[in-house]
């Protein structure tokens, strides 16, 4: 059984012993461990995402219905025509109450906000979901918030945010929003911001797909989430770059404003290297592409591997087996969990 690493903050230890129970160590999801030992919601985003991808689904488990990986990226697809905010945040409620199949997702304009609602109380949750459900909806929270932010194109203020949550020393909402009225031990989750914004157009356009990566990324470039330590800082731009598809030294370098000599000097400086960072986003991204059922050929060109040699051969460095036995693995690992949940 993995162990949890006392030295985390609450909500990474939170993170951590649900990994755990997973059998999972959240270790071995943090490869730049100085850029990530933080209570950063962005960080802790990203670790939510490499857990999902290694469970094989989105919902962490704590769904009765399981979430293939590769979910929220369809559903942030779907913003592509949205014009306005208000008409954005409808859309994503409309996709996330269809994948649940209920009516969990809600927006209301009232006379002085508009409102994204999140009423849970009837939702299917697994049996063995209870304790990190109020963790995850807080985390569900941030990454709505996110959204919106994104979509706006410059950090949005909010009024004030309601949770479920009876411990509000347990929840990442105060460190995601420091100088928002939060109110806990309400009967659900919601956003509020102003009414203004309803109205206000989307930077989002038909021929620039949203995708988790670039919400992320835009979260930690519009100073919405404060960064604690420039070595944190630096880390996450580089691997935000990465994950945007920026491959190469100089693409990375030009994004962050610096010189690849000083991109190289200040990643030695934090004891990893650009390598170590894009083969960190690349497994990432390959776990995930395996998830969806493409060919090992779609993967490599995706990727930009020269070819599937070469793809595989990296693989089976960075994870120990090759994608088909990882691939295979992770589907005997989900079949026992679906038939364990059904006993």
């Amino acid at each position: 059984m993995a162990t949890v690493n006392q030295r985390c903050g609450v909500s990474r230890q939170i993170l951590a012993e649900m990994m755990a129970s997973q059998g999972i160590s959240l270790d071995t999801l943090t490869a730049i461990n100085a850029g990530e030992e933080t209570e950063d919601p962005a960080n802790l985003l990203r670790l939510l995402e490499r857990f999902a991808i290694e469970v094989q689904d989105e919902s962490l488990h704590l769904s009765a219905r399981p979430l293939m990986p590769g979910t929220n990226d369809y559903v942030l697809s779907s913003l592509s025509h949205c014009r306005t905010i208000e008409g954005a945040c409808r859309q994503l409620a409309n996709a996330y109450n269809f994948i649940h199949g209920g009516n969990y997702n809600q927006v209301e304009k009232t006379t002085d906000a508009l409102v994204y609602r999140i009423d849970d109380r009837t939702f299917p949750y697994a049996a063995e979901a209870g304790q990190y459900v109020m963790f995850n909806l807080d985390m569900v929270l941030i990454f709505i918030h996110a959204i919106v932010t994104t979509l706006s194109g410059a950090p949005v203020a909010l009024l004030k945010i309601k949770s479920r949550n009876t411990e509000a020393g347990q929840s990442p909402l105060s460190t995601a929003f420091p100088e928002t009225a939060i109110s806990y031990k309400m009967g659900c989750f919601e956003l509020h911001y102003p009414l203004t914004l309803a109205e206000l157009e989307t930077t989002q356009s038909c021929n620039n797909t949203l995708n988790t990566a670039m919400v992320y990324s835009e979260l930690q470039r519009l100073g919405t989430v404060p960064s604690t330590d420039a070595c944190q800082s630096f880390l996450v731009r580089v691997r935000g770059a990465l994950e945007a598809g920026l491959r190469d030294q100089q693409s990375v370098a030009r994004s962050l404003g610096c010189s690849v000599a000083t991109l190289r000097r200040r990643l030695s400086a934090y004891r990893t290297s650009f390598r170590q960072s894009r083969e960190l986003v690349l497994n990432q991204e390959a776990k995930l592409l395996l998830t969806q059922h493409l060919s090992l050929e779609e993967i490599a060109s995706k990727l930009d591997f020269s070819d599937v040699r070469s793809f595989k051969r990296a693989f089976r460095n960075w994870n120990g087996v090759s994608p088909k036995q990882y691939s295979l693995m992770k589907f005997r690992q989900h079949h026992r969990i679906s038939e364990s949940k059904q006993v």
